[in-house]
């Protein structure tokens, strides 16, 4: 895991120090990112569009690392391995069929994708979460409604057919995955799941 770069953390002083309303995770901050990655991430970027879901999500949304970056001392955004990209435009294709059948609204916040295991320990993340091995997002929905009851229906119905693993935390994030059908709750087990 390496530490931000010099160019992108002066980029995100300047900011805030310049008054602007900056989202430390927003576009100005993965614009100051995207440099450092080169043609890792341009080939990544070309996998989505070949793969027909690079407009599913805000790349900048996509590539969040986990929401305690800061206090890990990690970057604030990460690219998946290549091995993950199927998984990525797997969980992106869900998605879209999640908003299709109306269990989550288009307008939604990604807190969390690819997490570097360093970063996972820190965060305190399961040892065997999808957020490592496979590819996974934990988002909220921003328009104050609660897609509980719709996207356990989904996930009860159609979520073996797409592999699905859904929870839904205290904290009222979202996270879904193609790693496994499987629903679980705060204790990362299936007895604490809202779905039942």
């Amino acid at each position: 895991m390496r530490p931000l770069p010099a160019l992108a953390a002066a980029a995100l002083l300047l900011g805030t120090l310049a008054g602007c309303a900056l989202a430390p995770r927003g576009e100005f901050a993965f614009a100051a990112w995207r440099p450092w990655q080169g043609q890792p991430l341009a080939d990544f970027e070309r996998h989505l569009l070949a793969e027909g879901v690079s407009q599913v999500l805000p790349l900048h949304q996509l590539l969040r690392s986990a929401s305690s970056w800061r206090e890990c001392g990690a970057e604030p955004f990460a690219l998946p391995p290549r091995e993950q990209w199927p998984a990525v435009a797997s969980v992106l294709r869900l998605l879209q069929a999640l908003q299709a059948a109306g269990a989550v609204g288009r307008a939604l916040e990604v807190h969390s994708g690819y997490r570097h295991p360093a970063l996972n320990v820190c965060a305190q993340g399961a040892a065997g979460s999808a957020h490592l091995r496979s590819f996974a997002i934990d988002f909220t929905p921003l328009d104050g409604s609660d897609p509980t009851e719709r996207l356990c229906a989904f996930w009860r119905t159609q979520g073996r057919a797409w592999n699905m693993g859904l929870s839904r935390y205290p904290s009222g994030r979202i996270h879904i995955d193609t790693a496994g059908h499987r629903t679980w709750g705060a204790d990362h087990t299936g007895r604490s799941s809202v779905c039942g």
